[in-house]
């Protein structure tokens, strides 16, 4: 075993050896907290003298043997022969003490033993633990002391720091004495827990440990050789890798636990008391529950502070704090929780305080503890410890003893729950909902369940409850029972039909302006007044802590996205606000309206990765009804960048049954059914398309202002050759719709134009192009302009096909519309490209692939409207030789003059990676933007 920083103390015993040797005898007292390494010096120092010239008599104290008279002499008479053995039976025997004091013939005969041995040969006699000697032994010992100066004895005693008032006696004793020697052990330094680490580890490993295990050990050499242990077992597992940093294992808890077994019973009570509170605490409470003195309770802090177990009265590590609890055993640990809580509360101690105490208790029956933990939620979710809210409320709900408290509790419960995470809400709308039908709740909490329950799909369960709290509801309370209900028939618009306009709310309970204005924009309701359609300053006021039922008719925009366009300048000021609250719900909204925000702009990759981060930030069971509008988002954005199989995905996913009552439910199907005619299942659209109609319809909410499912289902009309009905369906589109509805416009422009024949579409499609231009679509943009090229190609205009069709593929690149981009990008195998999809031509093909790398460059510097002088200049040759390669190319793509040259740009834009002469020719080529 290494010694580590014990040199001198070394050199110091060993001198005192030699004074020994020449028959002067010496008392040496190791002082120092609990396994700092006073049995390790002992033992070594014996190990090392014990020879022939000495004879080494060791004893080691314990705690169970103090009431065992002589227990420790026994034990060094033991190694001292046979004859010398009986001589201390006979006279320990013979002796008769009064009381507590060991008779003198006792002490004399025993002294008498242990001096003549040392008459024969030097005896050095070492005793650890002293402090848990029997107190017979002791006395015996004492004598002793007094008359070993001029022998060769040397007694060498380790004893701990405030070792406990029953060795008072022996320490006063022997420090008067001037051949009595006091050495004090202190913890390792960092660099001695390196040096101690590397006896047992490697040293590169040890000198990465060392700071750590200082932190936790505070230098005490068994807590260091235990995490010495704890990491090489780790390395002994099969197949796994070394750990790169400490590891705080079984040993570790288990050595910490024996150092506090081996202090007095005083020690042991305190640091089970700050093990108990586990934080920082005012010494008095430490010493009131640890039923000690305060004065006294200070010190032992201190002590156990010195061993290296606490650091400024806490626990170093955590685990260390766990064993010592574990170490009372369940009824012990719950007794002490008990009583910590108790005190704290009687001299008016923190809630939070009182409630971790409860909490760790697990149980009690003070009548104060229901109203302490529902305080200490409140104050827990304020600062963002949602976890500790959810410990206490559960705790409050269990012990509450009439109905009218655990549906209070439990409506507490769900609210802090729906805060984390609205699916966690589920498991108590049961419950709840009972509550609120039985009277058990009013007010906010009433409110709220109406809002779980709307969110979750259980429309009757609410409808119901809310037609009870309205009938006698008055003043502020009906006020707030008439916006909920604008929210259900929003929500639920099928609702509206059957509640009747208003019905239940008193005709004197004023709406909130933000909810009628809401109702008014959205136009999915018959709600008239002097509040203008458009509202959307009165959401700016919004904030994040108001009733999500409130709220939610703000982010109802996600039902109709269009109108987030006055939605975006303040979702995204909501959205910081909102990352200062501990609510994933409100992350995932406004990420949801970020990502149809770019989808309106025709940013399909933002909208795209916006859509994916709102499924990330809150789970589809947490999204509710509203699982619509995200899945809707992610649906689009697949199908047009080309990724079907996400989309089949996201179809995957399971949404509530309710969801398709809802608007988000027409988002839903429309997506879907975009999906379907993307791969080829024009009749499965068409039923989507036809059950956004059949809802609408049943909603009384159909009409040109409404969901556009009348295009989606002329689009799958057009797809399944029944031009005739698109027709009529786009016609009724554009009839009455609004005039500022570019982006409507737009698309039904462009799906009415392919009912018409090829050279009817042009005139159209242009009038759609310059809609979706003017609404900021660049998606819906750029497919105009692809079928605008596809109508010229199949007309035989291709001096205007291949610029519009060129405009049309950076469009959608720019949008990142992979399967538009690759339908206008020729020689794909199996791509059609737009003017084959309009009954046109093909343009260009794979004949692309015969032209040499010259050609190429010549001919996309052409396809791009260069004159022969410009390509010449810019690829330095000659003007003939650019004749002579546009020969070339002509003839290999079979073309007349350079403004039939295909459109592979692609294949160009590629090569001119490579080729700064080509990257230069590109560079002029301006992506659109509206």
């Amino acid at each position: 075993m290494a010694l580590v920083e014990r040199k001198p103390q070394l050199a110091q015993l060993s001198d005192l050896l030699e004074n020994c040797l020449r028959g002067a005898g010496s008392v040496v007292v190791l002082r120092g907290p609990v396994a700092v390494g006073k049995t390790e010096l002992l033992h070594a120092f014996a190990e090392r003298v014990a020879d022939a010239r000495v004879r080494f008599l060791g004893a080691a104290a314990s705690p169970t043997e103090r009431q065992l008279p002589f227990g420790l002499l026994s034990q060094l008479l033991h190694g001292a022969g046979a004859g010398y053995a009986r001589r201390a039976e006979a006279v320990i025997g013979g002796g008769a003490g009064t009381g507590s004091t060991v008779g003198p013939e006792v002490l004399e005969g025993v002294s008498r033993i242990f001096l003549d041995m040392s008459a024969e040969e030097p005896l050095l006699i070492g005793v650890d633990d002293i402090c848990h000697a029997d107190a017979d032994s002791l006395q015996c010992l004492l004598f002793l002391a007094r008359r070993l100066r001029r022998s060769r004895i040397m007694l060498v005693l380790a004893d701990q720091d405030r070792s406990g008032s029953q060795h008072a006696d022996l320490r006063t004793e022997l420090s008067r004495h001037p051949y009595c020697t006091q050495i004090r052990l202190s913890p390792l330094t960092c660099d001695g827990v390196a040096a101690l680490l590397a006896h047992h580890l490697d040293a590169h490993v040890a000198h990465s440990l060392a700071a750590g295990a200082f932190a936790v050990t505070g230098g005490n050499p068994l807590l260091v050789r235990a995490l010495a242990e704890d990491w090489e077992a780790s390395t002994r597992s099969a197949g796994v890798e070394p750990p790169t940093g400490l590891v705080v294992g079984d040993r570790f808890a288990e050595r910490a636990v024996s150092c506090l077994h081996r202090l007095e019973p005083d020690a042991l009570a305190v640091a089970r008391a700050v093990a108990v509170v586990g934080e920082t605490h005012r010494a008095e409470f430490i010493a009131r529950l640890g039923g000690v003195g305060a004065i006294e309770a200070r010190a032992l802090v201190e002590l156990l502070d010195a061993s290296g177990l606490l650091h400024r009265g806490r626990y170093r590590h955590p685990d260390v704090r766990e064993a010592v609890l574990r170490d009372f055993g369940a009824p012990g640990r719950i007794a002490w929780h008990r009583r910590a809580a108790a005190m704290l509360h009687a001299e008016g101690g923190r809630s939070t305080s009182i409630a971790h105490q409860l909490i760790a208790a697990g149980e009690t029956h003070e009548p104060w503890a229901p109203a302490v933990l529902r305080e200490s939620a409140a104050s827990a979710t304020a600062s963002g410890e949602v976890g500790f809210a959810l410990d206490c409320l559960e705790l409050a709900h269990s012990l509450a003893d009439d109905e009218q408290q655990r549906a209070v509790s439990r409506a507490v419960l769900a609210e802090a729950e729906w805060r984390i995470e609205p699916a966690r809400a589920v498991r108590h709308l049961g419950q709840l909902g009972d509550a609120v039908n039985r009277g058990l709740l009013r007010g906010r909490q009433s409110l709220s369940v109406l809002e779980y329950l709307l969110w979750h799909g259980r429309v009757d369960e609410a409808a119901t409850a809310l037609d009870r709290l309205t009938a006698t509801a008055t003043g502020p309370e009906a006020a707030e029972l008439a916006a909920v209900r604008a929210c259900l028939e929003l929500c639920y618009p099928a609702q509206h039909r059957h509640a009747g306009t208003g019905a239940g709310a008193p005709a004197s309970a004023p709406v909130d302006p933000r909810v009628t204005s809401f109702l008014v924009g959205t136009g999915l309701t018959d709600v008239r007044g002097d509040v203008a359609a458009s509202g959307d300053h009165l959401w700016q006021s919004v904030r994040t802590d108001e009733p999500l039922s409130r709220i939610c008719l703000g982010l109802l925009a996600l039902a109709r996205p269009e109108r987030l366009a006055t939605v975006a300048p303040w979702c995204l000021p909501m959205l910081t606000d909102a990352a200062a609250h501990d609510g994933p719900d409100w992350q995932g909204l406004f990420t949801a309206a970020r990502a149809d925000a770019a989808l309106l702009r025709g940013d399909l990759r933002a909208a795209a990765e916006l859509g994916s981060a709102a499924l990330d930030e809150t789970s589809m069971a947490s999204w509710g009804v509203l699982a619509g509008a995200p899945l809707a988002c992610l649906l689009v954005t697949a199908v047009e960048t080309g990724r079907d199989e996400d989309a089949a995905a996201y179809l995957n996913m399971p949404v509530p049954a309710a969801m398709l009552e809802t608007p988000f439910g027409l988002r839903y199907l429309r997506a879907r059914g975009q999906y379907h005619l993307a791969v080829g299942r024009p009749y499965a659209a068409l039923s989507d398309f036809r059950t956004c109609s059949r809802l609408l319809r049943d909603w009384a909410a159909d009409g040109p202002r409404q969901s556009p499912w009348r295009i989606d289902a002329a689009q799958a009309l057009v797809h399944l050759d029944r031009r005739d009905e698109a027709r009529t369906l786009l016609e009724e589109q554009l009839d009455g719709l609004p005039a500022d509805d570019e982006r409507t416009l737009g698309r039904a422009l462009r799906h009415l134009a392919a009912t018409l024949e090829a050279h009817e579409r042009p005139p159209l499609l242009n009038d759609a192009a310059e809609a979706s231009q003017a609404a900021g679509d660049r998606l819906e943009y750029a497919h105009a302009l692809a079928d605008l090229g596809g109508a010229y190609a199949a007309t035989g205009d291709s001096r205007r096909a291949r610029p519009t069709l060129r405009r049309a593929w950076r469009a959608a690149r720019d949008c990142h519309a992979e399967r538009l981009a690759r339908s206008l990008q020729p020689g794909l195998v199996g791509a059609p490209s737009a003017g084959a999809a309009s009954g046109g031509p093909r343009l260009g093909g794979d004949r692309a692939a015969e032209l040499s790398a010259a050609e190429r460059r010549v001919g996309g510097l052409a396809a791009q409207g260069c004159t022969n002088r410009q390509i010449a200049r810019r690829l330095c040759i000659t003007v003939s030789t650019v004749e002579q390669h546009l020969t070339q190319v002509y003839r290999k793509l079979q073309v007349r003059s350079r403004t039939d040259l295909p459109v592979f740009l692609e294949k160009m834009e590629n090569t001119a990676g490579a080729d700064p002469l080509l990257a230069e020719a590109y560079s002029d080529s301006t992506p659109y933007s509206p």
